[in-house]
């Protein structure tokens, strides 16, 4: 078949991001024709993979989605035979859906009769809503329950996706083999520093403001940040938050970066401290990697932590001083290097692996769903 994929930005650094190119070769290795459409590239990306670029003017965000959405509906009418979004878009086959429900969240009058709310609603309405063809992937239930209860989606459109972990990316033995030297060298990290990882885009959400002010207690502490380039807003504000924690010294930004499991041997430990995330896939990665997390509750993926028994999870409402105490226990490195065996265990006992099969078997054949195989 020949089957378009359709995402608005398109980098290495994203964990939709990955989903999406790591599908499009499951894809292609079973014989179909996979073109992937953007709005924009960062980074590099495998040069295996086929990327149309469909730029547009847009100043906003929410108007570079439509104007976005609205081109691929046209560049692909007629001309493949499945059209997959990652991401809420237009005239979908299939959504692969990493976003929270908007219609679940509740909005102030002023919010509501915003251009950026309407555009964004219709977006996910084009999906999500009764009597749509789309079949939906989704990436926790907690996510699902919110789709149902807003749009009234048939249930046989929905499908929770198993975790979506790529397994090319566990490579536990990075952290014995010398990668774990070679790259704490490389960034300048001692033997008396704890490395604190954190891989993020937005530096709000992913609550690097929570990290940053935790460091203030713990000044044998270093952070390397992954997805932020220097010289990018985010890096402003991030760099702005330091200044006035005075950290600004003892921490790096990596910009967007191919070699996650690298760096994930040479840290410490995953800060992930985030507001809100659907899964938070960087969790899971981690765990199966050896490296202990610290994270929120509010994150899809933070009862495996739990279940690992490979670091700890923030109580919701979140407090600093329980991430405070927390990293002050992680100080430990028998604990640290306790949490790191029990993580790779994980990796290797638990079925972590089949999401993206299971997107691709549901792309190639829909009725797998509404079957029940």
């Amino acid at each position: 078949m020949k089957i378009a994929f359709a995402i608005v930005t398109l980098f290495s650094a994203g964990g939709l991001q990955r989903d999406c190119m790591a599908i499009a070769a499951r894809l292609a290795a079973r014989g179909h024709e996979v073109t992937i459409f953007a709005e924009r590239q960062k980074g590099e990306v495998p040069a295996d993979l086929q990327v149309e670029l469909l730029p547009n003017l847009a100043f906003s965000n929410h108007r570079r989605d439509l104007k976005f959405a609205q081109a691929v509906v046209q560049r692909c009418e007629g001309q493949f035979d499945r059209l997959v979004g990652f991401g809420k878009l237009l005239g979908l086959d299939l959504l692969y859906c990493a976003d929270p429900c908007l219609a679940a969240r509740r909005a102030g009058w002023l919010s509501n009769l915003s251009r950026r709310r309407r555009i964004q609603l219709q977006l996910e309405a084009d999906s999500f809503r009764t009597g749509q063809k789309t079949v939906c992937m989704l990436l926790s239930d907690n996510q699902a329950r919110d789709f149902r209860s807003a749009w009234s989606t048939e249930p046989g459109r929905i499908e929770v996706l198993p975790p979506t972990i790529d397994l090319a990316r566990r490579h536990a033995e990075f952290r014995s083999d010398g990668t774990r030297e070679r790259v704490r060298d490389r960034l300048g990290v001692g033997a008396d520093h704890q490395l604190w990882l954190a891989i993020a885009n937005q530096p709000s959400v992913k609550g690097l403001d929570r990290t940053l002010t935790a460091m203030k207690t713990i000044p044998a502490a270093r952070l390397a940040i992954a997805g932020i380039k220097q010289g990018s807003k985010q890096a402003g504000q991030v760099l702005g938050w330091a200044r006035g924690l005075g950290v600004a010294e003892r921490v790096q930004l990596l910009g967007f970066r191919a070699d996650i499991p690298e760096l994930m041997a040479a840290a410490d430990l995953l800060l992930h401290p985030a507001r809100y995330d659907t899964t938070g896939t960087v969790i899971l990665e981690s765990l199966i990697n050896g490296l202990p997390v610290i994270t929120t509750a509010e994150c899809g993926y933070a009862p495996h932590v739990a279940k690992a028994k490979a670091g700890a999870v923030i109580p919701s409402p979140f407090a600093q001083e329980a991430l405070t105490k927390a990293l002050a226990e992680a100080s430990s490195a028998s604990r640290r290097h306790r949490w790191s065996a029990n993580g790779i265990a994980y990796g290797i006992a638990e079925e972590l692996y089949r999401g993206l099969d299971r997107a691709a078997d549901l792309i190639e054949t829909p009725a797998l769903l509404t079957a029940g195989l």
